[in-house]
């Protein structure tokens, strides 16, 4: 199955078969339908531990990814993209201030870490930022559709 979506939050209810559904979506839309993509949907302590520990920001965030990667030189790529872990409690404050559904967010959450897997960022020069975001609106654009 390419996305395999593991809930270790009580606090925030979520109909996960709707994220898994425009994933799949988003997934063939970006050209990586047969890739696996591993969702965690956690809380905000989690989130700041992982922040802390990988990223060394001692805070809270919605979203982080962690691409697969070869573990020895010359082994072939991964069928596996990575893990995007969400904070749904985060999610579910930010889906309120912007008047959307918690899947919404959730999704948009979920299509800017999977970016982050194939390669994309935001944090370097203007131009890599304007190039991802242009891409989250053009695959959210799609999905209304």
């Amino acid at each position: 199955m390419p996305i395999c979506i593991h809930n270790r939050q009580r606090a925030v209810a979520i109909h996960t078969m709707t994220v898994k559904k425009r994933m799949l979506q988003i997934m063939t839309y970006l050209g990586c339908p047969a890739q696996e993509l591993s969702v965690v949907f956690g809380n905000d302590r989690l989130l700041q531990e992982l922040n802390r520990t990988y990223r060394h920001k001692d805070r809270p965030t919605n979203v982080l990814a962690f691409p697969q990667s070869p573990t020895y030189a010359g082994e072939p790529a991964s069928t596996m993209l990575g893990d995007v872990i969400v904070s749904l409690p985060t999610a579910a404050r930010e889906a309120q201030e912007l008047n959307q559904l918690i899947e919404e967010r959730v999704v948009y959450l979920l299509l800017h870490g999977l970016l982050h897997l194939l390669g994309y960022e935001h944090e370097g020069p203007a131009a890599q930022r304007r190039r991802m975001e242009a891409l989250e609106q053009e695959v959210l654009a799609h999905l209304r559709v």
